[in-house]
């Protein structure tokens, strides 16, 4: 993988084609980020206790989740941080369409952490909830599979 580039970037540039995503979309109003999460939410097997859009500059320190990171969990915390400038949420910020099923796994992952997994099962833990996207049809089946194998090259 390109060095500082995340998974989620790299959806995108498989969805667009381009060889970088050298730029994120001009910010999105609070409700376009609203709505993507509850579009997000809509899709998850249990819903988080809570959901907080940050701005990274003032994201909380002590998360692990490092500067180019979409989401992040708080140890003892029961609250899963969305980065407002995480490729994933601009995207889906953009309307319905793949990337609400990249946030809802981004959430998910997040989720795993708050329930005590560490980070190979919180990956392990993000990977069969867009396996079970993919088996539902819900996103495209080479598009997902491509993305599946970007979130197992991680590990």
């Amino acid at each position: 993988m390109l060095p500082g580039f995340s998974v989620y970037r790299i959806l995108g540039t498989l969805l667009l084609g381009a060889a970088f995503l050298g730029f994120l979309p001009p910010c999105a109003s609070a409700n376009a980020y609203s709505e993507a999460v509850d579009r997000a939410l809509r899709m998850l097997p249990r819903q988080p206790d809570k959901i907080v859009v940050v701005e990274r500059p003032t994201a909380p320190s002590q998360h692990a989740g490092g500067p180019r990171s979409e989401a992040f969990v708080n140890l003892g915390e029961p609250t899963v941080y969305l980065v407002r400038q995480g490729a994933t949420l601009q995207r889906a910020s953009e309307g319905p369409g793949i990337f609400d099923f990249a946030l809802a796994a981004v959430i998910w992952h997040e989720m795993a952490h708050i329930d005590g997994a560490d980070e190979p099962a919180a990956q392990r833990a993000e990977e069969q909830l867009w396996k079970e996207f993919i088996l539902a049809r819900h996103v495209d089946s080479r598009v997902g599979m491509r993305y599946l194998a970007l979130l197992r090259d991680r590990r």
